[in-house]
């Protein structure tokens, strides 16, 4: 048997109090009505939305929520590569924002990536610190000097 909104919202209040329902309803009409019955079926629908959202409407929310954690995750895994390499200098984000849209997989900001390009990105990250240390073997090239520069900075 299908319930009408009136019914589910006089459900939904059952256990608050007369006095905070009516100011509640008050406040939502506008100051119209403050009684669950004087609601218009579309004002019902609407507050009901409110109090009880659609499951699908959470679960959307929440995807997209852990799906931006999870990219905020993979940005800064990227972001630490790139500083280690020298891509990045520690506050300035004007030479990495240069070398994403020269080099980069998908040659657009890091803001720009979705989570399965930030993935194939760090991918790339990662291949480029292995042929920068690789290459560091070699004596008189960039990543020698470089590597150069990080030991003597040690001393």
């Amino acid at each position: 048997m299908m319930t009408t909104p009136h019914e589910q919202l006089k459900e939904l209040f059952a256990d608050r109090k007369p006095m905070d329902v009516a100011i509640e309803i008050s406040g939502f009409t506008g100051f119209r009505t403050s009684k669950i019955d004087d609601l218009s079926t579309e004002e019902a629908i609407n507050l009901l939305a409110i109090h009880k959202p659609l499951p699908k409407d959470i679960e959307a929310r929440n995807n997209a929520l852990l799906e931006e954690i999870l990219c905020k995750e993979w940005r800064s895994k990227i972001l630490a590569v790139a500083e280690q390499e020298g891509i990045k200098e520690s506050g300035d984000f004007q030479k990495f924002n240069n070398w994403m849209l020269q080099y980069s997989v998908c040659k657009k900001h890091l803001n720009s990536y979705d989570l399965s390009e930030l993935k194939t990105l760090l991918t790339q990250m990662q291949t480029l610190k292995y042929n920068n240390a690789k290459s560091a073997e070699k004596p008189m090239n960039e990543a020698w000097w470089r590597k150069g520069q990080k030991l003597k900075n040690l001393n």
